[in-house]
């Protein structure tokens, strides 16, 4: 399969992950930059929220019901808005209604001329597209190669479990069958369950383009949006956005390089998106809203999708929150004694302070694993981790050097606009010491209350540096960009007063320059920034991607002949029957592959006295009473023999199997076999 055969799947993708969100937003009167980057928010909480209600009102979930009630939601928001409009009081003004989610406007700079304000968030949109699709696409190699990883075995059969059960609840996704039903984060696995219903050709087709549309454009819309609240909605910081976000190791790659984690893939895709919302919503966004409400409802509107696309990164908001909650009590406080503001505001900022701080709290307390999940160990110094932290090069990756000198610039222009932005830095700054301490401190109750809602896992916190250290780097690229457009005497007066300081031979060399060109200079800085962070650490993280992406003879989860095998499964074995296969050595991805059941979709999960009988005993039925009524009831005449082979090491709980590797099991038959991989039907129960 090539990728130009995927296009209807991108299609159908685009249209799950964006459309519901786009209408909705669209009868709300949110346009423009707004529109789009809060679509795909929007629509995976729609998604996600949709899929735990419709079970209890006896409705399946499919594409039908996702967009019906998408077309209902837009409608009823289409209402409350001309209601909203018709109570407003006639003094408000005609630009009353545009209050909603500051930026709505035209982006326009009377600093550069109008083609660059046109040019700079299309720009920003392309590059990264661009880039980051290229680098997935090249690990990959084809839309039907696959992670060969542990979580894959859940992944993949999750998706196809949501679109055959038409059920996507993220109370019972958990382990994939009745008996161990449990909460599981379903937002990620609905969407594409969706785009698979829409008549997808495979559920790795499927799992690839939706990883893409999240890395390449979902994630450069958070990370604009984001900068356009935290630095201005301006055209310089939203295309050093878009360009430099296509520069981090950390992600999207890393996500997709290690576990395989789509559910964190898709939450951080998200996080910059609600963070710019939270921003907003506390009145800290560079250009103040007329009013919080707008923000708020968006929030409100987006948490669902982060949380349920996997709740550590919804604790990670509150982390990253902190401190921007804190900047928002010191503003009103100082308001208060510049006599601008009245006391009564401080008491407010300090009771909401205090009680954010109680919910951070309890959700750091709440939301984290058993620690029989969470077996990473710290792996490093102190001083390693901080110079990945300030190179971008965690996991030890090679040092982003263009980044790290960014970065440094960006703590630069933190500094001397100290009342400003010293909150930005100190986002950076838990995120940093989230990743420092889980690292490289010591094992004990510290570090794990800290990090232990990311299961102790090193990789997961390096992940979401990126969403922290990018708007430093933002203000570090729009220096330089000044700095540049003071070199060439632009004729209006920069940001920051220092740049007049620059020798006055300069400015004259380089008004000798055409004025388009002398207009060009910061963009092509921006664009030249952006290409000077495309160097070996990501190199690095492609080239693993692409190991763990590759199929070959000796893959640790499938190898070229079971796939083969897998995909001629439907061939023999009819619709209604279930195969017994062992999901250590990838056997139950039948599921995902061919459609069939399987008696363990998931390596964990608690299993009914009959299944458990036919783990243990399946191959025993020409001479165990117990194993031929279970086949009949279960209706498993079959099984699959992937050998000793498995992903993770552990006791083998799958003894029922055993005798087909040794080929000792009366009763059974070969049905099919590639290579080492074989299919026997069980005739002992006929």
């Amino acid at each position: 399969m090539s990728w130009w055969e995927t296009i209807p799947t991108l299609a159908a993708t685009l249209l799950v992950f964006f459309a519901p969100g786009l209408i909705i937003l669209a009868a709300a009167g949110v346009r423009r930059l707004n529109l789009i980057a809060l679509s795909a928010p929007v629509s995976t909480s729609i998604s996600a929220c949709l899929a735990i209600v419709l079970p209890y009102a006896g409705l399946p979930f499919t594409p039908v019901t996702y967009f019906v009630f998408s077309v209902l939601a837009a409608a009823v928001t289409l209402l409350v808005r001309i209601l909203l409009l018709r109570r407003r009081p006639a003094g408000d003004g005609p630009a009353a209604p545009r209050a909603a989610l500051g930026g709505n406007g035209r982006l326009l700079d009377q600093d550069y001329p109008r083609w660059i304000a046109a040019l700079a968030v299309p720009i920003a949109l392309v590059f990264p597209a661009i880039i980051i699709a290229r680098r997935y696409i090249s690990a990959f190699g084809s839309p039907e190669n696959f992670s060969q990883t542990f979580d894959n075995v859940y992944h993949l059969n999750a998706i196809r479990h949501i679109a055959e059960t038409q059920n996507g609840s993220t109370l019972t996704l958990g382990n994939l069958t009745d008996a161990s039903q449990a909460l599981y984060p379903a937002a990620m696995h609905d969407s594409m369950a969706l785009v698979l219903m829409l008549g997808a050709p495979s559920v790795m087709a499927v799992v690839n383009v939706g990883t893409i549309v999240t890395g390449a454009v979902i994630w450069p819309l958070s990370c604009i949006f984001l900068i356009s609240r935290i630095i201005g909605y301006r055209p310089i910081p939203l295309l050093c956005a878009g360009v430099l976000c296509a520069g981090f190791s950390g992600f999207p790659y890393l996500m997709v390089a290690f576990g395989v984690l789509y559910p964190n893939h898709a939450a951080i895709a998200l996080l910059p998106v609600v963070l710019g919302l939270l921003i907003e919503a506390l009145g800290m966004s560079r250009a103040r809203p007329l009013s919080p409400w707008p923000a708020a409802v968006a929030l409100a509107a987006t948490l669902p999708g982060l949380g349920l696309s996997h709740p550590s990164t919804a604790v990670a908001l509150l982390g990253f929150g902190g401190p921007v909650v804190v900047a928002r009590l010191v503003r009103s406080w100082l308001s208060a004694r510049e006599g601008s503001g009245s006391r009564r505001s401080v008491y407010f900022w300090l009771a909401f302070t205090a009680a954010y701080v109680l919910v951070v709290v309890l959700a750091w307390i709440a939301v984290r694993p058993s620690l029989a999940f969470a077996p990473w160990t710290p792996f490093q110094s102190n001083a390693r981790a901080i110079g990945e932290i300030l190179g971008s090069a965690p996991m030890g990756a090679t040092t982003a050097w263009t980044l790290l000198v960014l970065t440094v610039i960006g703590l630069y222009v933190v500094a001397r606009q100290l009342r400003t932005y010293w909150w930005v830095a100190a986002m950076y700054g838990v995120g940093g010491l989230l990743y420092m301490v889980v690292s490289s401190w010591s094992l004990g109750a510290f570090r794990t209350f800290l990090t232990g809602v990311w299961y102790n896992d090193s990789f997961r916190l390096a992940a979401l540096l990126p969403v922290v250290t990018l708007p430093l780097i933002v203000l570090g690229a729009e220096w330089l960009a000044w700095r540049a457009r003071a070199l060439y005497k632009l004729g209006s007066r920069p940001a920051d007063p220092t740049a007049r300081r620059w020798p006055s031979v300069i400015g004259r060399a380089a008004r000798l320059l055409p004025q388009g060109l002398q207009n060009v200079v910061p963009l092509a800085l921006v664009l030249l920034l952006g290409f000077g962070t495309q160097g070996g650490t990501l190199s690095g993280v492609q080239d693993r991607m692409r190991e763990v992406f590759a199929t070959t003879e000796g893959s640790p989860l499938l190898t070229a002949d079971e796939i083969a095998l897998l995909e001629t499964v439907d061939d023999y074995v009819p619709e209604d029957d279930v195969i017994v296969a062992n999901p250590r050595n990838g056997g139950s991805l039948v599921y995902a592959f061919s459609s069939r059941e399987t008696i363990a979709p998931h390596i964990f999960g608690e299993r009914t006295p009959m299944e458990q009988t036919l783990l243990d005993h399946w191959g025993e039925a020409a001479y165990n009473t117990a194993v031929c009524p279970a086949v009949d009831e279960l209706r498993a005449y079959w099984a699959l023999d992937f050998g000793g082979q498995e992903i993770v090491p552990g006791e083998e709980p799958f003894i029922g199997l055993r005798d087909l590797v040794d080929e000792t099991a009366p009763g059974v038959e070969l049905v099919a076999e590639e290579g080492q991989a074989r299919l026997f039907r069980m005739t002992a129960c006929s």
